[in-house]
């Protein structure tokens, strides 16, 4: 009997195939890219719609033919292998509708396991101040709970990726009672902003802009005043995709709290988790990694 991953490959693979197949809006985009007109599927145009999406966001070189994504294709349409990678190509390649999304993240994560990626969990988008021209290919961040149960600093290191040309600043969006945000590497603190519903960030200036498809890394901090407040969680939300996300909680005393989970939220600040797993906390340190998140939030909370 197939294991549940290979489960849902095949039950992914078949909707995507009639996704495709009976729907005219995505039907006509891989047709007029077919050298001749068929009834089944034509993988090598396919390819060549995923490509250009690709292409036009940066995440694969204009140099690169599309017949190199021919095997990958075909291995999401026979149902051997769907990554959650490949599916997010379809989707956003095609531009599917809601429904259609979320039919085939459905059919992939089963209840949406989020041991292989948390994706498309976000009911309220909050505003950005800025359209966001960047991919995160790494992050680590660090959280620091001090004596007195609140937040004492918040540490990111940060790799980020453009997607398009002219890149010059990140936007970092941090909590509204930090004291002070720090820069220790990769550019330099620019404007302030209060936005939404009582949301605060800063842009990060980058030293040299990026051209499309350059990287680069960032390091930076937000320090909090001492016993401002007492803090049960921490987010961290991914509007665009977001790759290789490792958090921790450190908590620096003898105290720690009663009860920790590892939670998804369907807002960046406010309401309940959505969904969440009970988490051991190991030398003081509570720590998980996820290999993508988007159009989501993710986090601890706790219980003291």
């Amino acid at each position: 009997m197939p294991d549940i991953r290979n489960q849902g490959a095949f039950i992914t693979s078949r909707r995507l195939r009639e996704i495709l197949a009976t729907h005219p809006q995505y039907r006509q985009r891989w047709q007029e890219r077919a050298k001749r007109v068929r009834e089944d599927l034509h993988q090598a145009a396919i390819a060549e719609v995923i490509a250009l999406y690709l292409w036009d966001c940066g995440e694969l070189d204009e140099n690169v033919a599309p017949r190199i994504l021919k095997d990958r294709v075909s291995r999401a349409l026979n149902g051997s292998v769907v990554s959650a990678e490949t599916l997010r190509w379809f989707i956003e390649a095609f531009e599917m509708d809601d429904s259609h999304r979320e039919d085939l993240w459905g059919a992939l994560f089963g209840e949406n396991d989020p041991g292989l990626g948390v994706a498309h969990t976000l009911r309220n988008r909050r505003p950005m101040v800025k359209p966001q021209r960047h991919r995160t290919i790494n992050l680590v961040e660090r959280y620091s709970i001090g004596p007195s149960r609140s937040l004492m600093w918040r540490k990111t290191f940060h790799a980020i990726r453009a997607i398009e040309d002219g890149v010059d600043a990140y936007f970092f969006n941090h909590e509204p009672w930090a004291s002070r945000i720090e820069v220790l590497h990769g550019g330099v603190l620019g404007e302030r902003y209060l936005y939404g519903n009582g949301l605060t960030g800063v842009e990060i200036l980058l030293p040299n802009p990026l051209k499309k498809m350059e990287a680069t890394a960032l390091e930076y901090r937000a320090l909090f005043s001492p016993g401002y407040a007492c803090a049960t969680e921490v987010r961290r939300p991914a509007f665009a995709r977001a790759e290789n996300i490792d958090m921790a909680v450190e908590f620096s005393s003898n105290e720690l709290p009663r009860n920790l989970w590892w939670c998804i939220w369907d807002d960046h600040v406010e309401g309940k988790a959505v969904w969440e797993q009970e988490w051991a906390i190991r030398d003081q340190v509570a720590r998980k990694y996820v290999p993508f998140i988007e159009e989501a939030v993710v986090g601890f909370r706790w219980e003291w």
